[in-house]
């Protein structure tokens, strides 16, 4: 009887726990707005994660997946490498985000969840945008986060269309030949090759990201702001 009933109570317990880690599922809409007035952001790859992920670390050598997305848009490695790191949902956006233009999209997770994402900037060498592990909950329903623009290192800012892909150059994405070596603070485009400065040159914020708590009791409609990069 003792036995039994220990078992009984053990599997109350794990009810409990999993009826907890339900009540705490959350549904996140992404909306991702391109605020530039020339640059197209190849289509961005989002992630929720249970705890923070460095996508990229200013000083520090980019990984492979984020040296594939900023020279060439590509997201395979990227998701690869978060996904071995552990994330709750993961997804590629299929389309580029044009000047001014906004995407949106849901993920599921708790309210601990950080959200990761990167693109990158068409016509650069290795430009990118980045997002790393920034928390998303918010009680008064949504967050908005001001993104900058990074340079990969993994190339050298040559400016030249032979370099670099998409449709205004057409050239070669990914080349695994080194670059400055390390990821810094974009410094824009110096005009100075083939790519017009006053085409194609951004201010900061390069784009900015909301995210909003699908459903949450709380009706407060104020927001919070952040930057994250």
């Amino acid at each position: 009887m003792k036995r039994n009933l220990i078992a009984a109570m053990s599997v109350v317990a794990v009810l409990g726990l999993v009826a907890s880690v339900q009540a705490e599922e959350v549904t996140y809409e992404i909306s991702f707005t391109n605020v530039t007035h020339g640059i197209i952001l190849t289509p961005p790859i989002f992630s929720l994660s249970r705890h923070k992920l460095i996508v990229s670390e200013v000083g520090e050598p980019a990984s492979l997946g984020l040296q594939m997305v900023a020279e060439g848009g590509a997201t395979g490695e990227l998701r690869a490498e978060l996904e071995s790191q552990g994330i709750q949902d993961v997804i590629q956006m299929q389309m580029p985000v044009m000047p001014g233009a906004t995407v949106t999209t849901e993920l599921s997770g708790n309210k601990r969840s950080r959200l990761n994402m990167a693109s990158m900037l068409l016509p650069t060498n290795d430009g990118f945008v980045v997002m790393n592990g920034a928390r998303v909950f918010s009680r008064r329903g949504q967050k908005v986060f001001y993104l900058k623009a990074f340079d990969a290192g993994s190339e050298l800012n040559d400016e030249i269309c032979a370099n670099i892909p998409g449709p205004q150059c057409g050239g070669e994405g990914f080349n695994p030949e080194d670059g400055e070596g390390y990821v810094v603070p974009h410094a824009g485009l110096h005009g100075e090759s083939e790519l017009s400065r006053q085409t194609y040159n951004w201010g900061e914020p390069v784009a900015i990201l909301k995210v909003r708590v699908v459903e949450h009791d709380d009706d407060d409609s104020d927001s919070d702001s952040d930057s994250d990069g």
